[in-house]
């Protein structure tokens, strides 16, 4: 109401005839300089003309004044110390200019630094050598992920929710109990082989590329809760020895995993857990097991 009110009085003032009060255009409102071009006579009103507009000579009086408001080249109509911006509307603005507030461009963000568990797991049949040679112990498997590139959308005006969409890679090693032993395929089965000698580390690693869909929610500043999906493609897989080194690439991990995930992070660094329900390796491998992986997460 008070909008229209403001309207109407300075369409009284710009367009009436007789208006009393006067009108200043200011191009630089720090001086408070008046740039007024020459005064002109008022246009007789025709059957086609929409209306007569006539210009106002500057007096010493401030009721009315019209400056530039930003470099966009939006006016300001002051009227009694009340403000209206004249401008584009928003219907107007071209879609990349829309595009770069809703949208926006993310690179090399969450990096994931932590540790990878095996859950649940199962072999179809014993080894009589090593039974159980892949390491369950929490924390002693490595973690490393981030997101390379992603697009993030704005959801509210107030921009604590966004949705994220981008691509996920990350690399996995998963400890073996016993140094002294390694994997290897023996047909599409994955089973443990003994070492000529013992070595420092034995392990399996694997490589995932994939797509993440994120949703975050910003309660307060700088403080982000996170829940995300996770949709990975195996890269490549190995077994790898350090002391002796030796690096063999090994068939049997899943080529499809699906993984939900959840972090809580406070300006640029957080924690993060991420469970895979589905099994690491393929049925026809002879083994079982589900990953959960946990670390601190850094957002740039």
């Amino acid at each position: 109401m008070k909008r229209n009110t403001l309207l109407l009085l300075a369409a009284a003032i710009l367009f009436g005839r007789a208006a009393h009060a006067q009108l200043y255009i200011d191009k630089n409102p720090e001086n408070g300089a008046s740039a007024v071009a020459p005064t002109t006579e008022p246009t007789e009103r025709t059957r086609t003309s929409v209306d007569t507009l006539r210009r106002i000579d500057p007096t010493d009086s401030e009721v009315v004044r019209l400056r530039e408001a930003d470099k966009e080249g939006n006016m300001l109509l002051e009227i009694n110390g009340l403000g209206l911006t004249l401008g584009r509307s928003y219907e107007s603005r071209t879609w990349d200019d829309l595009k770069k507030r809703r949208f926006a461009l993310t690179f090399a963000s969450d990096i994931e630094l932590g540790f990878t568990s095996l859950l649940g797991v199962k072999y179809d049949r014993p080894h009589e050598t090593a039974p159980d040679f892949l390491n369950q112990t929490l924390g002693c498997s490595f973690h490393f992920g981030f997101a390379p590139v992603g697009i993030s959308m704005r959801l509210d005006k107030k921009r604590r929710s966004h949705l994220n969409l981008g691509m996920s890679y990350s690399v996995d090693n998963i400890r073996l109990t016993n140094p002294a032993f390694t994997v290897r395929n023996d047909g599409n089965r994955l089973v443990p082989v003994e070492l000529d000698e013992p070595a420092e580390k034995s392990k399996l690693r694997y490589t995932t590329l994939g797509l993440v869909l994120r949703y975050d929610w910003r309660p307060v500043d700088k403080l982000r809760i996170s829940v995300s999906t996770h949709y990975d493609f195996l890269m490549n897989g190995y077994a790898i020895t350090k002391k002796p080194k030796e690096k063999t690439a090994l068939s049997g991990f899943a080529p499809f995993r699906f993984g939900v995930g959840a972090s809580v992070g406070y300006r640029y660094v957080g924690v993060f857990v991420r469970y895979a329900p589905t099994s690491l390796f393929q049925s026809s491998s002879g083994l079982k097991a589900q990953t959960l992986s946990y670390g601190l997460v850094f957002n740039f």
